[in-house]
C-alpha cells in the first residue's frame, strides 16, 4: 500500500488567515507562541481545534495518488465529506494485476463481535500460500481472457478482493485529519490503519502545527 503526495494547496499560515479574516486582519509570517505569546498563529490554530472551529481547516486542499487492495480502498471511500476521488478502470487499461500480500493471517474475533482480530492464526502460513495461489489462478485466467478478446469490463470480474487500485485523492486538511483519526484507532482494520499513518506523515510535514492540534490526545 502507498501514498504519495500530487500537489498542495495552503499551509499552517493560511488556516491562521482564514481564521483572521472575521476581523478582516491578515498575518504575514507565520507567528508562534514563543514568538508572540498572545494572538500567535500557533495558538490561533490550537484554539480553533481545541474547539473544532474546523471550517479554517476545511480550506488548504491535499492531493494525494494511493494505492490499496479494494476492500481497503472501499474503506478509504467511505469518507465522503470534503473529498473527491478518481480510480483506474480495467475497462481502460491492461497493465498486470498486482497481488497485495499480507504479511500474516490474523485469527477472527472472538464471541460476539464482528469485526476486528484476535492476533496471527496459527495456520498463517497455510493460509497466506493458499491465498497466494488462489489469486495467483485467478490473475492468470484474467490474463488470458483478456487475451483471447474477452471484453475488458467483463474480464474484470474474475479479479480477487486482493489486488490493488490506484487512485487520486483530494481533500482537505480538515477530512483527512478525520479519515486519520477515525482509521489509526485501534479498532480500524490493521491495513487501513498503515495506510492513515502513510497519509499522516505526509501531511503533518506539509501542516506540522495544525496537523499536532488536529490529531494529537484523539485515541
Amino acid at each position: 500500500m502507498k501514498a504519495e503526495l500530487m500537489s498542495v494547496m495552503g499551509d499552517d499560515l493560511m488556516v491562521a488567515n482564514v481564521a483572521r479574516v472575521s476581523f478582516n486582519k491578515e498575518s504575514k509570517e507565520f507567528t508562534y507562541r514563543k514568538d508572540k505569546a498572545k494572538g500567535s498563529d500557533e495558538g490561533i490554530i490550537e484554539y480553533l481545534a481545541k474547539h473544532n472551529h474546523w471550517t479554517p481547516f476545511a480550506h488548504p486542499q491535499i492531493q494525494l495518488r494511493m494505492k490499496a487492495p479494494v476492500p481497503i480502498r472501499t474503506q478509504c471511500f467511505k469518507h465522503k465529506q470534503g473529498f473527491v476521488e478518481n480510480e483506474e478502470s480495467r475497462r481502460y487499461i491492461e497493465s498486470e494485476p498486482e497481488l497485495f500480500i499480507p504479511d500474516s493471517f490474523r485469527l477472527a474475533p472472538e464471541g460476539s463481535k464482528k469485526q476486528g482480530s484476535e492476533g496471527i492464526h496459527p495456520f498463517s502460513v497455510y493460509w497466506k500460500q493458499h491465498y497466494v495461489r488462489v489469486c495467483e489462478e485467478a490473475i492468470t485466467c484474467y490474463n488470458q481472457m483478456i487475451k483471447e478478446k474477452v471484453a475488458p469490463e467483463q474480464a474484470r470480474l474474475i479479479l480477487p478482493q486482493g489486488v490493488y487500485v490506484n487512485w487520486i485523492w483530494t481533500g482537505s486538511l480538515a477530512a483527512f485529519a478525520r479519515f486519520y483519526n477515525q482509521r489509526t484507532d485501534p479498532h480500524a482494520q490493521k491495513e487501513i490503519q498503515d495506510l492513515a499513518e502513510e497519509v499522516g506523515t505526509i501531511i503533518s510535514e506539509l501542516f506540522p502545527v495544525s496537523w499536532k492540534a488536529l490529531t494529537e490526545n484523539t485515541k
